[in-house]
C-alpha cells in the first residue's frame, strides 16, 4: 500500500527529536512517520527518556528534573523535536535552563507554556472545548478546558497506565477524551445540558427568592398598615390610591386649621373703642419694655463686675510691689556692710586693709558717695502706699453700685415674670375656646404626616417584590430560550452509539486473534452514556486480570489509528502513537511481537506513527518496522 504524502496526513507526527548536550553536543533521533518505529536498549539506555522528551515538548509543565529524571536533566540544556502538524513541518524548542523552563518556543515564537494546548488545537484543527466538572453536567457547578495535554494522555501510554486509560485521570475527564476522540464531544459537550441546568438552579433559586420576598413583604406591609390604620395595599396602585386619600385629608385638615387661626387673629383684632373685650393689648408692650430693662438690667451686673475684678487686681498688684519695696529696703541694710573679698572681674582676692585715700574705693580708688538707695526705695514705697488707698476707695465704691445694680436686676426680672404670667393668662383665656380643637387638628396633621411618611417604605418593600418577580421571569425566559436551543439544535451524522460501537468492533477484530493465549472469550462493548467499557457484561477492570488489561490497552491504542477511516474524518484524528514499554504484567514476549507487528501493519495502512520502547530484542524484521538502537547508558537516575 503506498504511504500516504505528507501534506495529506491528518494530525501529528515526530520526525526526529534532538537533545543538545551543554558542550554544544547533540543527540539526535530520527522517525518514520508512517508506521512502528521501536526504540531498543538495555536499561538505563534512554529510551524512556526519548518519549518524555517528546512528551515535554508538547508542552508539559513543570521542572526538567520532573520529567525527564535528574541525571538527564543535567546533561542536556535544550530539546527539539522536528513535527509535522496536519502536514505542516514545526519546531518546537524547550529549554532546560534555569529561567526559561516554562516557555516553548515554536518556529521561532516563544510563549509561555500554558498557551501551548489552545495553540496546538487551533493548529491541528482539533475543537477546544470546555467540558463540566463532574460527571454529570446538571450538578456540575464549574466548567474546566479540555486540553490537549488530556488528550495526549490516551495517545502516550506510558509505564504506569498500562492499568488503566491514563495516568491518574479522573472519570468524567477520561468520558470527555473518548467522546472526542469519537467525535462526539462537540455535541455531547457543547455545555447546553449545562447551561440548562444551571438556568433551572437559578430558576428554582429565583423562585425561592420570589417566595421568601412576597411572604416577608407582605407580612411587613400588614403589620405597617395595621399599626397606622391604614388599609392593606399589596401593589403599587393601592399604594398610590391610599396616598392620594391621605393627602387629600391633610390639605382638609390644613384648610381648617387656617379658618380657625383666621378666627383667633379677628379674636384679637381692636374694636373701635380700641380695645377688644376681655383681652388687655397693653400687656404686650409692656412685656416688650420689661424685657429691655431686664436686659439692661443683666448688663450692668456685668459690666460692674468685670470693672471690680480689674480694680482688685490692681490692687494686688500695688500689694506685691509694696512689699518687693520692703524687701529691697531691707537688702541695702544687709549687704551695705559686707566687704568686698573677691575681685568680681578677675577673681583675686583683695585686702580690705590696703592703703587707699579716705572717701575712696579700696578696689578701684575712685572717690565713694553716699549710698542713697533706702531713700529712694522709701520714697517708692509712700507712693505706691498712696495708690493703694485710692484703690480701696474706688472698690469700695464699685461694689456698693454692683449691690444696688444687682438689686436693680432682681426688680426687672421679678416684673418681667409678673407680666409674662399675667399675658399667659390672658391669652389663655382668650383662646380656651380654640384650644381643644387646635390641639385635636394638630394630632391629626401628625397622624396623615406619620401615615405619608410610612407609605415611601411600603413603595420599597414593594420595589422589592417587583424585582423578585422580575428576576423569576427572567430566569425562566433564560431556561425557556436555552431548552429552544437544545430542541432545534443540528443533529450529528452518525451517532454516538453508532461510533461507540464501531471503536469497539475495531477493537475486537484485533483481540479475536488472541483468544487462545491471553485474552478472554468476551467481547468488547461501549456504553454511549457513561462511556464504560464493557467485557462481556462486565466493566473491563472488574472483569480482565493483569495480562489481558494490557492486551486490552494495546487494543484501544490500535483502535486510535483506525479513527480517521472508521469515522470517515469525522473526528479528531491523532495519528501519533507512543507505547513505553508494552512488555508488561508478565505476558509473553512473543505475544507482544505479534501484537507490535499488528500495530505495525494498522500504522502502514493508515499512515499512522507508533513509536515503542522495548528492552528485548525486535523480532524478524518488517518493511514497516525502523529500530532505533540506544548505545549510551546512564549511570545513576533510570532513565530506562
Amino acid at each position: 500500500m503506498t504511504e500516504p504524502t505528507a501534506p495529506s496526513r491528518p494530525g501529528l507526527r515526530v520526525e526526529a527529536i534532538t537533545l543538545v548536550h551543554a558542550s554544544g553536543e547533540i543527540d539526535k533521533y530520527t522517525f518514520n512517520t508512517a508506521g512502528l518505529n521501536i526504540i531498543q536498549g538495555v536499561r538505563n539506555s534512554s529510551k524512556t527518556t526519548t518519549l518524555k522528551a517528546i512528551d515535554y515538548c508538547l508542552g508539559k509543565s513543570g521542572s526538567p528534573a520532573d520529567a525527564l529524571k535528574a541525571a538527564v536533566a543535567d546533561e542536556y540544556i535544550e530539546i527539539l523535536a522536528d513535527l509535522t502538524v496536519n502536514g505542516s513541518p514545526a519546531e518546537i524548542r524547550r529549554s532546560l535552563q534555569h529561567g526559561r523552563q516554562n516557555k516553548v518556543v515554536v518556529n521561532g515564537n516563544e510563549f509561555p507554556v500554558a498557551e501551548f494546548s489552545s495553540r496546538i488545537l487551533r493548529e491541528l484543527g482539533w475543537p477546544d472545548l470546555s467540558i463540566p466538572k463532574g460527571l454529570h453536567a446538571a450538578t456540575a457547578t464549574e466548567l474546566v478546558p479540555l486540553s490537549f495535554r488530556s488528550v495526549l494522555r490516551h495517545m502516550y501510554r506510558n509505564e504506569d497506565s498500562w492499568t488503566q486509560f491514563a495516568d491518574k485521570e479522573q472519570e468524567y475527564l477520561r468520558r470527555a477524551v473518548i467522546s472526542f476522540l469519537l467525535g462526539f464531544a462537540p455535541a455531547r459537550y457543547n455545555n447546553n445540558d449545562f447551561a440548562l441546568a444551571a438556568a433551572q438552579r437559578n430558576l428554582t433559586q429565583a423562585q425561592a427568592t420570589e417566595r421568601e420576598v412576597h411572604d416577608s413583604t407582605d407580612r411587613a406591609i400588614a403589620a405597617v398598615c395595621e399599626n397606622l390604620q391604614l388599609p392593606i395595599a399589596r401593589t403599587q396602585q393601592q399604594v398610590d390610591l391610599v396616598r392620594e386619600d391621605l393627602q387629600a385629608e391633610l390639605d382638609s385638615v390644613h384648610e381648617q386649621r387656617r379658618r380657625l387661626t383666621q378666627e383667633v387673629e379677628l379674636l384679637v383684632v381692636e374694636g373701635p373703642s380700641g380695645t377688644t373685650p376681655g383681652y388687655d393689648r397693653t400687656l404686650s408692650g409692656q412685656y416688650e419694655r420689661a424685657t429691655q430693662e431686664l436686659t439692661q438690667a443683666a448688663e450692668t451686673v456685668a459690666d460692674l463686675e468685670q470693672v471690680l475684678a480689674a480694680h482688685v487686681q490692681s490692687q494686688n498688684t500695688v500689694k506685691a510691689e509694696i512689699a518687693r519695696m520692703d524687701r529691697l529696703i531691707a537688702s541695702v541694710d544687709v549687704f551695705g556692710s559686707l566687704p568686698v573679698r573677691l575681685c568680681p572681674a578677675c577673681e583675686q582676692k583683695i585686702d580690705v586693709h590696703r592703703d587707699h585715700p579716705e572717701g575712696s574705693c579700696y578696689v578701684c580708688m575712685q572717690p565713694v558717695t553716699d549710698d542713697q538707695r533706702r531713700r529712694r526705695g522709701e520714697l517708692e514705697q509712700r507712693s505706691l502706699t498712696a495708690e493703694d488707698e485710692d484703690l480701696e476707695e474706688v472698690i469700695t465704691r464699685t461694689r456698693r453700685d454692683l449691690d444696688q445694680a444687682k438689686a436693680d436686676h432682681q426688680q426687672a426680672q421679678s416684673h418681667h415674670h409678673d407680666l409674662a404670667a399675667r399675658l399667659n393668662t390672658d391669652r389663655a383665656a382668650s383662646l380656651a375656646p380654640f384650644m381643644s380643637t387646635l390641639e385635636e387638628i394638630a394630632a391629626r396633621l401628625a397622624q396623615l404626616q406619620q401615615k405619608l411618611m410610612a407609605l415611601p417604605a411600603v413603595d420599597e418593600m414593594i420595589a422589592r417584590k417587583a424585582a423578585a418577580t422580575e428576576a423569576t421571569e427572567q430566569a425562566a425566559r433564560r431556561l425557556a430560550h436555552l431548552q429552544r436551543q437544545i430542541d432545534e439544535g443540528p443533529r450529528p451524522g452518525k451517532t454516538p452509539l453508532d461510533r461507540c460501537a464501531v471503536f469497539a468492533e475495531r477493537m475486537n477484530e484485533f483481540l479475536d486473534r488472541h483468544r487462545e493465549d491471553v485474552w478472554v472469550t468476551s467481547n468488547v462493548t461501549i456504553s454511549a452514556d457513561d462511556l464504560t467499557f464493557y467485557v462481556g457484561t462486565r466493566p473491563w477492570h472488574q472483569a480482565l486480570g493483569a495480562e489481558a488489561t494490557v492486551l486490552f490497552f494495546l487494543a484501544y491504542s490500535r483502535a486510535l489509528l483506525f479513527l480517521a477511516k472508521d469515522m470517515d474524518g469525522d473526528c479528531p484524528y491523532p495519528g501519533l502513537l507512543m507505547l513505553d514499554n508494552p512488555f508488561q504484567q508478565g505476558i509473553a514476549d512473543e505475544v507482544v511481537h505479534g501484537v507490535l507487528r499488528d500495530i505495525a501493519e494498522a500504522a502502514r495502512e493508515t499512515g499512522s506513527q507508533v513509536i515503542s520502547t522495548q528492552a528485548v530484542p525486535v523480532p524478524g524484521p518488517a518493511a514497516s518496522i525502523r529500530q532505533i538502537r540506544m548505545q549510551k547508558t546512564y549511570i545513576g537516575e533510570s532513565a530506562s
